[in-house]
């Protein structure tokens, strides 16, 4: 799928057509249509607060190239880990300090961290961290306490020059462990509560650009066997959702494959996107007004969100991309900038509550989200529709065209909405108006259904009492056929 925008018409179309928003905001929302245009839209989420280490602690300094933010869930702690400074620092919403981890005691000896880039905290507290540089995942207790590390497996088809430097951590419900490592591009390294090394999970398929294509055809085959050795993509983040089920990112080529997959236990992706002429893959083609035209968007970061939904960082204009189950764009927010609310260089994205914080390494500070009064609109129509509350999501999605009529979701809700209740002519309206073509089409079945059974009635007894007629005028010509023939006679 390929999108070429031109932000200067948009942002004059923005500024001619948008509907207005629960608040200021330096960005702009919007959403993408059936055909891939985009559409302006209110703003989902404003910014609240920045904050910085020194506001956590005096004492803390100033983060230095921090690469992870993680909200403990038994804990409701958020840890950022600041890996210039080779530490983690745990605090409460309220931007209390709650720990520094920085050191711990293995086998009776110190140790310490040397560029740690991610953590993961389970249910039960158990701190798995990514000890980059030295080459190990290091696992703590609730309390801090040291209790085992995953070393590089010793494996046969590793590069001899291969080198351990696990750079995403992710624990499963069944207590497998899933790193991304640099330079593994077979999927995921998986291993067992214990660190013994299981194989590989997930895997991203790989397309050739048009471009390559064309090229293998003046390649000789020895060339040809090289190419097929260089694979150019690798995971660039994971998460965990309600259902078990493993979220990750991955960079593509343009114009090639949607950068997200839904991986089950198995490792195979289900994740569903009904709409194929806009992908789950963030801005393709984007040309700031005055600016260069910019490459496609770059997701870097992903979190799981409730009912289904799920949130991108997208490193190449810092913006927030949301989408539903199904694969449907619901806001963007956020951006590269100076103002408020606005991030130099993101590199990791999480969720408190309805609430979102987006990590920015480029000035050490992190920004903190609310939704607007559309955008909890927008999540609690997702959740009702979940939960198959039809009448509670109609509530929410006519709420939603009432703020923003160019949101094309909320009227295929109603419509879907409709078609359940049995209406067909209003679902085949809202429907229409939502570009939902699949539901449309059984609408108008169902319509056309009914509307022979309701005239089907009155066109057999019309036909019975024409061909009634027709059979009496054709015995009365009969029947005066014969009284003339008798009279001549």
């Amino acid at each position: 799928m390929k999108r070429i925008l031109a932000i200067s018409l948009f942002l004059l179309a923005a500024v001619i057509l948008a509907v207005p928003v629960a608040a200021d905001t330096p960005y702009q929302g919007y959403t993408y249509d059936y055909w891939g245009r985009l559409v302006p839209a209110p703003a989902a989420y404003v910014p609240v607060r920045t904050f910085v280490a020194s506001d956590i602690c005096p004492t803390l300094g100033e983060f230095n190239e921090p690469s992870d933010i993680h909200v403990a869930p038994c804990e409701t702690i958020i840890y950022i880990v600041d890996r210039g400074n080779n530490r983690i620092i745990g605090f409460d919403n309220q931007l209390n300090l709650i720990r520094v981890i920085d050191a711990f005691t293995r086998d009776g000896e110190a140790d310490s961290f040397s560029n740690p880039n991610s953590i993961f905290v389970t249910p039960s507290g158990h701190k798995y961290i990514a000890d980059t540089n030295n080459h190990r995942i290091v696992v703590l207790d609730g309390n801090g306490n040291f209790l085992r590390q995953i070393t590089e497996p010793d494996v046969e088809e590793l590069e001899d020059d291969f080198a351990f430097l696990p750079e995403q951590v992710l624990v499963g419900r069944s207590g497998r462990v899933l790193v991304i490592v640099q330079r593994v591009y077979e999927g995921m390294m998986m291993f067992s509560p214990e660190g013994d090394f299981l194989g590989y999970f997930g895997s991203i398929p790989v397309n050739a650009s048009p471009l390559e294509l064309l090229w293998r055809n003046f390649q000789t085959r020895e060339q040809r066997a090289i190419q097929a050795r260089i694979i150019p993509t690798e995971f660039q983040s994971m998460a965990l959702d309600s259902y078990g089920f493993v979220l990750t990112t991955n960079i593509q080529p343009w114009g090639t494959n949607d950068q997200v997959m839904r991986l089950n236990p198995r490792g195979g992706n289900v994740i569903e996107n009904f709409n194929d002429n806009v992908g789950i893959d963030g801005d393709q083609w984007f040309r700031p007004a005055g600016g260069w035209l910019t490459g496609p968007s770059q997701f870097i970061d992903i979190i799981a969100r409730p009912y289904g939904k799920f949130s991108t960082l997208d490193s190449t204009r810092g913006r927030v991309y949301t989408y539903d189950a199904e694969g449907n764009l619901l806001y963007v927010f956020s951006g590269i900038g100076t103002l408020h609310g606005m991030t130099n260089r993101p590199v990791a994205i999480e969720m408190l509550g309805e609430n979102i914080m987006i990590l920015d390494a480029g000035r050490g500070r992190v920004v903190y989200f609310e939704p607007t009064e559309y955008g909890r609109l927008v999540n609690s129509a997702i959740a009702a529709r979940h939960r198959g509350d039809e009448e509670d999501a109609v509530h929410y999605w006519r709420r939603l065209v009432s703020l923003d009529e160019n949101f094309a979701l909320a009227w295929a809700g109603i419509g879907r909405s409709m078609l359940a209740s049995g209406d067909n002519v209003a679902a085949m309206y809202y429907l229409y108006r939502g570009m939902d073509m699949q539901h449309y089409s059984i609408a108008f079945r169902r319509h056309r259904i009914d509307v022979m059974h309701e005239a089907l009635p009155a066109v057999l007894t019309v036909g019975i009492v024409l061909i009634a007629i027709v059979a009496g005028l054709r015995i009365l010509v009969k029947v005066k056929g014969y009284q003339t023939a008798e009279d001549e006679d």
